[in-house]
C-alpha cells in the first residue's frame, strides 16, 4: 500500500518512519515536513494512505486532508497528533483512525488490522506458539491463551505430549482423573474436551484438531513453533552429525525442565527422560575430541 507521511517535525517523520518499517506491506512513496510539498507530488505519489500530523505551521493536517480527498477521493486518511480535540473533526473528513502520539507499536498495529479489515487485505496468519520446557503456554503471535479453569489446559498439554497417536478415553481418565469414578471422570473429559475446542475457535487457532473415533481421541497439529518439537530435531541431529550449530540450539532451548512447574503425574516420566537427554547433551558439547556418535 502506497503511502505518505506529514508532519513539520523531521524527528516525528522518522520515528513513523521506523515505526512502519516493521510493515512490508506498506511502502512509503513521500516523507514530507511541507504539507505543501505532499499535496504538489500527490499526483506521481499516487498515496493509498496518508498519515498526517494535524497540528502544523503552514498548513493543518485537518486542511490538507480535505484538499488531499479532493484530488483522490480513495485516499485513507489516517491523523496523527498530540492533542486530542479534533478528534470529531477528523472524523467527519471520514478518517480511518486518529492516534495520539507518542504513538505506541500496539496502538499502531490496531491501526493496521483496521486499515486491512478496510482494504480486504487478508491480515499474515499469526504464528502458534507451544512452550513445554518451564511453565507449560500456548500462544497466538504474542497473546497468550487463558483458560479459566486448569483441567483444560492439562488435558491440552496431555494431548500435545502425546501428539499424532490416538489415546483410549478410559486411559486419559486414569491419567487425569484417577480419583473420580469412572461415570464422572468420563463427563470430565468430555467437558474439558469441548473447553478446549471452544478455546481454540476463539483464538483463532487452525493449526490444532482434536479428532475424537472408536472410543479415543487425538490431536493432530500444525504450522506451529514448539520448543519440545524443535529440541528434539536438532538434537537428533547433534548426535546424528556432530553438529555444533545443531548442539548449541537445543541446549539453549532446553531453558528448564520439561513442564518444570506443572505438578501433573503423567509428565513427570518424560521429565527425567529430557533431563536425562539434556546432561547427555551438555557432556557431548563439552568434549569435543569425542565423536557424537559414540
Amino acid at each position: 500500500m502506497k503511502t505518505i507521511l506529514v508532519d513539520d517535525e523531521v524527528l516525528l517523520v522518522r520515528e513513523m518512519e521506523k515505526l512502519l518499517a516493521d510493515y512490508p506491506d506498506l511502502e512509503i512513496v513521500g516523507s514530507y515536513t511541507d504539507p505543501m510539498e505532499a499535496l504538489k507530488e500527490i499526483e506521481s505519489t499516487r498515496p493509498e494512505l496518508a498519515f498526517l500530523d494535524i497540528e502544523m505551521r503552514t498548513l493543518s493536517g485537518l486542511e490538507l486532508a480535505e484538499l488531499l480527498l479532493q484530488r483522490n477521493p480513495d485516499l485513507n486518511v489516517l491523523f496523527v497528533t498530540a492533542y486530542d480535540q479534533y478528534a470529531v473533526k477528523a472524523f467527519e473528513i471520514n478518517a480511518i483512525d486518529y492516534i495520539l502520539k507518542p504513538v505506541r507499536p500496539e496502538r499502531l498495529q490496531k491501526t493496521m488490522e483496521r486499515i486491512r479489515c478496510k482494504r480486504r487485505i487478508p491480515q499474515e496468519p499469526e504464528t502458534l506458539r507451544i512452550q513445554f520446557f518451564g511453565k507449560f503456554g500456548i500462544y497466538m503471535g504474542k497473546e497468550a491463551v487463558k483458560w479459566s479453569r486448569s483441567k483444560p489446559r492439562e488435558l491440552l498439554a496431555y494431548f500435545l505430549a502425546n501428539e499424532g497417536i490416538w489415546l483410549d478415553k478410559f486411559k486419559i481418565c486414569d491419567d487425569l482423573w484417577p480419583e473420580n469414578s469412572p461415570d464422572q471422570a468420563l463427563r470430565n473429559l468430555q467437558t474439558a474436551v469441548w473447553a478446549i475446542r471452544k478455546c481454540l475457535r476463539e483464538y483463532g487457532i487452525s493449526g490444532a484438531s482434536i479428532a475424537y473415533a472408536n472410543d479415543s481421541y487425538i490431536l493432530n497439529l500444525k504450522d506451529s513453533q514448539w520448543d519440545v518439537r524443535r529440541y528434539d530435531e536438532v538434537f537428533e541431529q547433534f548426535m546424528a552429525t556432530g553438529s555444533s550449530a545443531a548442539g548449541s540450539e537445543a541446549a539453549a532451548l532446553y531453558t528448564e525442565d520439561y513442564l518444570a512447574y506443572e505438578d501433573w503425574n503423567w509428565a513427570r516420566g518424560k521429565r527425567a527422560v529430557y533431563a536425562m537427554k539434556q546432561q547427555r547433551l551438555l557432556e557431548r558439547l563439552s568434549a569435543p575430541g569425542k565423536s557424537a556418535a559414540e
